[in-house]
């Protein structure tokens, strides 16, 4: 995992509308996707979450979390010091000294960098993850069909069958068959029946924002459905719904167990849901894996348009689940920049293999900072961007590769909200951290 710097620059943005899944993510994101959850499951949930006046939202929820685990780290005297050194390993590229150290200095070193930059990314994860319709993708929020529907929600599902109804007498595909899916298919993700367990690979995620923001987003969908299930009463169009079980794979060089692991114990005090239950499943643990996903892969230089065949996935010595059925999420948030200066053809190499490996419709989410997303290339230094690089080596020139682009965005902002500083800051004791704001690049691909 790699600082990432956050430089200020005029917001734009930009999203491709899709096709399925693309209708939780139009409601939060106007992005399109493809996991084929319903508009109003992520209406609903926005309603009886961040929306109630009555509750803390989400994000206050998360940034209170982060509050309670750093006060400590902030109120250490040797708190200032231990940062300026930090910042200086980072500078100088020394990301091994600053997050492989095995002693108490090093703990010290990493206690600092959570402190200062892991909340901030956390709650521009956290709305990421939401806009795209990741609790829905991982089977987390409750389908129309098990449920007792609102007026407004019949009206949304009847308008979306005459959509669907429309584009299969253009394509010539039997009506009656799709009705019939309509039928019995609502029960069901984008592979089938509920499973037992997913797995969720998170690349670079050793600091733990990526990994307490999932928590967040899988831990409010839970509260919320379980809360309009409990409202609903038990009639006799109600369906008992069993979530998976959610095991975030966080993959990193550095010695982060530790650490990792007191973040998920707030996860689960913050957030109980994430126990799971008899009743309802899900469960959320999180597996640290320490190693170098870039290891294994070959250092032969390809030329620069060369297209890297696939391999066995580096990563594989590692135990990561790139291969499993159970794989519905990878992420690598604010990593892919590093990866690809530490070693391009290692990282296109990564990329073509999990895209080998990678079931269909497994998802891809790569977040990086607008301010490094300038890629150099080549001995003339001509430099290319990130987006236009990964769209290249994902979803082909001509949209003829292994993955669909669901989301792309090159310069989003994503700003803290009012407030938050003060939340994180609690107590007034201990050095003051303030929650920047973030431009970020952001891809989301479905695989074909």
């Amino acid at each position: 995992m790699r600082h990432g710097r956050i430089l200020p620059s005029s917001p734009s943005s930009s999203a491709e509308p899709l096709s399925r899944f693309r209708h939780s993510i139009d409601k939060k994101a106007g992005a399109g996707g493809r996991v084929g959850y319903a508009k109003s499951a992520l209406a609903s949930r926005t309603t009886a979450t961040d929306a109630d006046a009555d509750q803390p939202s989400t994000t206050t929820r998360l940034v209170s979390l982060f509050s309670r685990l750093c006060t400590p780290f902030r109120r250490s005297p040797t708190f200032n010091g231990d940062l300026q050194h930090v910042k200086s390993l980072l500078y100088n590229k020394e990301y091994l000294a600053a997050f492989g150290t095995d002693t108490h200095a090093g703990e010290r070193w990493r206690e600092v960098y959570v402190a200062r930059w892991t909340p901030a990314r956390a709650v521009v994860y956290q709305r990421i993850l939401d806009e795209c319709a990741i609790a829905e993708a991982l089977q987390w929020v409750e389908p129309a069909s098990h449920r007792v529907l609102s007026e407004e929600e019949e009206l949304e599902r009847e308008r979306e069958r005459a959509r669907r109804r429309r584009q299969a007498r253009k394509e010539g595909k039997a009506v009656d068959e799709l009705d019939a899916a309509d039928e019995d298919g609502g029960a069901k993700g984008p592979q089938g029946d509920v499973p037992e367990e997913l797995d969720v690979v998170m690349i670079g995620a050793g600091a733990g924002s990526e990994v307490v923001a999932l928590g967040a987003v899988l831990g409010a969908a839970k509260e919320a459905t379980s809360g309009d299930a409990s409202a609903l009463g038990e009639g006799p169009a109600a369906k008992p719904f069993r979530r998976p079980r959610v095991k975030a794979h966080a993959a990193d060089q550095g010695s982060w167990m530790t650490l990792l692991g007191k973040m998920e114990g707030e996860l689960r005090d913050e957030w109980p849901a994430l126990e799971g239950d008899e009743a309802t499943g899900g469960g959320f643990s999180v597996d640290f894996v320490r190693g170098d996903v870039l290891a294994a892969a070959p250092q032969s230089s390809p030329s620069v348009d060369a297209a890297p065949a696939p391999a066995p996935a580096p990563a594989d010595a590692l135990g990561l689940p790139f291969s499993s059925p159970s794989l519905r999420l990878i992420t690598i948030c604010f990593t892919i920049t590093e990866l690809l200066l530490q070693s391009r053809v290692s990282t296109l190499r990564l990329l073509s293999s999990i895209s080998h490996s990678a079931p269909r419709g497994a998802l891809l989410l790569i977040v990086e900072s607008a301010s490094l997303a300038l890629i150099p290339l080549g001995k003339e230094g001509r430099t290319y961007p990130l987006g236009h690089l990964l769209d290249h080596a994902l979803a082909g020139a001509q949209g003829d590769g292994a993955w669909e682009t669901l989301r792309s965005e090159d310069a989003r902002w994503y700003r803290m909200p009012e407030g938050a500083d003060d939340v994180y800051n609690a107590g007034g004791q201990g050095a003051l951290v303030k929650l920047e704001n973030s431009r970020v690049v952001i891809r989301l691909y479905s695989k074909k």
